[in-house]
């Protein structure tokens, strides 16, 4: 079992609750949380340490990746930005991982299909059929819907607007549509690192496979 998790995205909603996950887990023993200078905001933990990393043109020392966990929450929510972080920074960063890693689990979205007119939903289907190419260990993609998140820092009227509507909506969303039910982003996180720990197999995880742990 790997004791070292390499988390990217720590400053983001799942990401922080990915990071608080990952510290109060005995399993591992080392944490690298990579980023900009912002992760330096994060509270130090003797578990972690932080390293600057430039996505623009990531460089790592290969022996951190080594047999490590890579939880994957890299997102932004400029759309100016969005392929060339969601994709872009994601897929560099996997390259530097392949024939490394033990497994690799991402953040994605509910959805998400390469093939679709919606550009978001079209960008994070690519990124997951680009990742499977690679070597990565075990491949795991988190597909949450909507996240229920109403305290987040930076939630926009309409972002407010939209967890409501979820909040009111998922009791009733069932059967095929019962993948669109909003989550916490605790619960997303939750199910990330346990599904690391037991080395579960399965690729793709929706609600009820993200609720049931």
């Amino acid at each position: 079992m790997s004791n070292t998790a390499i988390l990217l995205g720590a400053t983001g909603e799942v990401g922080g609750h990915l990071l608080q996950e990952l510290v109060t887990n005995p399993h591992y023993r080392k944490i690298y949380v990579l980023g900009r200078a912002s992760i330096h905001k994060l509270p130090n933990y003797q578990e972690i340490e932080k390293i600057i990393i430039d996505f623009e043109n990531p460089i790592v020392n290969p022996a951190i990746l080594e047999e490590s966990d890579v939880f994957c929450a890299i997102g932004t929510g400029e759309r100016q930005d969005f392929e060339k972080v969601d994709y872009g920074y994601a897929y560099d960063f996997a390259k530097l991982c392949a024939g490394k890693v033990k497994s690799f689990n991402l953040v994605s979205a509910m959805g998400a299909n390469s093939k679709i007119g919606y550009k978001y939903l079209q960008v994070k289907g690519r990124l997951e059929e680009d990742l499977l190419k690679l070597n990565l260990g075990t491949h795991r993609y988190y597909r949450p819907s909507m996240l229920i998140a109403p305290k987040r820092e930076g939630l926009t009227l309409d972002g407010a607007i939209w967890i409501k509507i979820f909040q009111v909506i998922s009791p009733v969303l069932v059967g095929p549509m019962a993948g669109w039910k909003g989550i916490r982003p605790e619960q997303v996180a939750r199910a990330m690192v346990q599904n690391a720990l037991n080395e579960n197999p399965q690729t793709i995880y929706r609600h009820k496979d993200m609720t049931a742990v």
